[in-house]
């Protein structure tokens, strides 16, 4: 109960640093948390740190999501490790990654490949269609095409968390991603986290944000320190005056 009481607080801070940057109560935008799930960052799931981000993200859920909860994917290398875990809301958010993430997902101490989930995640807020499922009788034993599924579009702003560089190999199909979607004029903010304490540059995600009106960047070089941050603090740091602009549009 403890946890539920503190995380109402942190949706109040929230919705007072909101207020202060001009951003009216009925803004809304569905959320996604895309979490890494590749070899280096195994240590600070299993230490419960990327357990406590997700924890102090909760509240922008309560605060801007319809339904007051985050969509969580995982994801490391290739199309196949992309993952949607659930969702996260103020009841379960203690200790999330320990109990529904390690060793349970596609993909578990992989590599690194951004594009793929970044794509799941426009077909799940029905920017992109997605892909029917495989495997069935008739698909597999006649041929028979599957339409694609087409979900309803809906604003959104997808939270990616990573402590690694993109593979190199996955560049382009990264920024052709962004690209297309910033063609159509999806209705989505992508707001980058690289959180790494040792000597990543993160110049691939600077790259993306610098390039595209719709993303941004926030590197962190202390993840321990960062999810111990007063709520106006944290506050500061994600909401970046892109996000911001955005939100306003």
């Amino acid at each position: 109960m403890a946890l539920q009481l503190n995380l109402e607080k942190s949706a109040r801070a929230l919705r007072l640093s909101l207020d202060k940057a001009g951003i009216a109560h009925d803004v809304k935008a569905e959320l996604i948390f895309d979490m890494d799930v590749s070899g280096s960052f195994e240590h600070e799931h299993e230490e419960g740190t990327t357990s406590q981000l997700i924890a102090r993200l909760v509240p922008y859920g309560m605060e801007l999501d319809p339904d007051g909860r985050i969509d969580v994917f995982t994801f490391s290398d290739g199309k196949h490790s992309v993952h949607h875990v659930g969702t996260v809301t103020p009841d379960d958010s203690e200790g999330y990654i320990v109990r529904n993430v390690i060793d349970q997902v596609p993909g578990w101490n992989g590599g690194t490949t951004y594009s793929y989930v970044l794509e799941r995640n426009l077909q799940h807020f029905g920017w992109l269609p997605a892909e029917p499922e495989r495997g069935g009788f008739l698909s597999r034993f006649f041929g028979v095409a599957t339409d694609p599924v087409i979900c309803a579009r809906k604003r959104s702003i997808v939270i990616f968390v990573t402590d690694g560089e993109n593979d190199p190999a996955d560049h382009a199909r990264t920024i052709k991603v962004l690209e297309e979607s910033e063609q159509r004029g999806d209705q989505v903010y992508f707001l980058f986290m690289g959180a790494c304490e040792h000597d990543v540059d993160f110049g691939f995600l600077r790259t993306l944000a610098a390039r595209f009106k719709n993303t941004g960047v926030v590197i962190i070089r202390d993840l321990d320190s960062f999810v111990e941050l007063s709520d106006d603090q944290l506050n500061a740091e994600l909401l970046v005056p892109e996000l911001l602009d955005w939100l306003k549009s």
